[in-house]
């Protein structure tokens, strides 16, 4: 029951659809080479474009650590962004957790890198392409990493920057200060938020129950500065059990504060059980 209560303890709600934390792409920019917490070879309109068999001869592998099965690097030339070159993610890198976890059946991994000018055709040039499809922002973390994510590119870093471009073509530059972001003790160690539920729960403000284990689930926010100021029961038992749940919850000394683009996440909602084990 401990080990179920330690794997379950958080969930942070998020849109994401990744589910599992990506490597980026890279980024070359004033010399500096950055991650890019964004895809913009997936803004091209054909979808297909992108899938293995198409840029490297191959049904790629399967990691989750990289769904896209490619590593594609940018770099801003005289205010203009470029790719550089996609590079096969089936290939052994020295980056830092990109490595194959399972390769489809018995089909080679293909190339290593794309052919731009294959791909491209005359829009490739001097072995780099304009990125003319792309309008977006797109954003580089930097720093340290404040806050680990387990989904897609949500990781905060101390700053981000922002680089607003307009069919291929540098419009402006931005940096935020996420600095202010915490992490509380209770989520750098599950352990200790198991160890202080199960410690504040005062089994006084219960009647006797029978041998079966009573698990509550309450859902929960913070305030700026980590106080938790909101609290509701999503899986109840009965009125004293739920009570006392939301005390123990509510009791939680400090909790995370989150800051993305240089503002506080609002509205954040995190997931808690309170298991309630009989005396014996």
């Amino acid at each position: 029951m401990r080990k179920t209560f330690i794997n379950i303890i958080l969930f942070l709600i998020s849109i994401q659809a990744f589910g599992t934390a990506q490597i980026p792409d890279i980024l070359i920019y004033n010399g500096d080479t950055l991650s890019l917490f964004d895809c913009p070879l997936e803004y091209l309109h054909n979808r297909s474009f992108t899938h293995p068999r198409n840029l490297f001869g191959s049904s790629g592998c399967f990691y989750t650590a990289c769904w896209r099965n490619y590593v594609a690097t940018w770099e801003i030339i005289d205010n203009k962004l470029y790719l550089i070159s996609i590079r096969n993610a089936c290939y052994p890198t020295s980056m830092k957790y990109v490595e194959v976890s399972y390769q489809s059946g018995s089909d080679t991994i293909g190339s290593e890198y794309a052919d731009l000018k294959k791909l491209f055709l005359e829009k490739c040039l001097n072995g780099k392409v304009l990125a003319d499809w792309v309008s977006s922002k797109i954003v580089s973390p930097k720093g340290t990493m404040l806050y680990y994510i387990h989904d897609g590119f949500l990781s905060i870093f101390e700053k981000e920057i922002e680089f607003t471009i307009e069919k291929g073509i540098l419009i402006q530059v931005k940096e935020f200060d996420n600095s202010k972001t915490k992490a509380s003790k209770f989520t750098k160690n599950p352990e200790l938020i198991t160890d202080y539920v199960e410690k504040s729960i005062d089994y006084s403000n219960l009647p006797p129950f029978d041998s079966i284990v009573k698990v509550i689930v309450a859902v929960f926010g913070s305030d700026d500065s980590g106080k938790i100021n909101r609290i509701k029961i999503m899986r109840g038992f009965n009125e004293v059990f739920d009570k006392e749940a939301e005390r123990v919850v509510k009791s939680i000394p400090e909790w995370d504060v989150l800051y993305r683009h240089g503002e506080r996440i609002p509205n954040i909602i995190w997931s808690i059980p309170v298991i309630f084990k009989p005396k014996k």
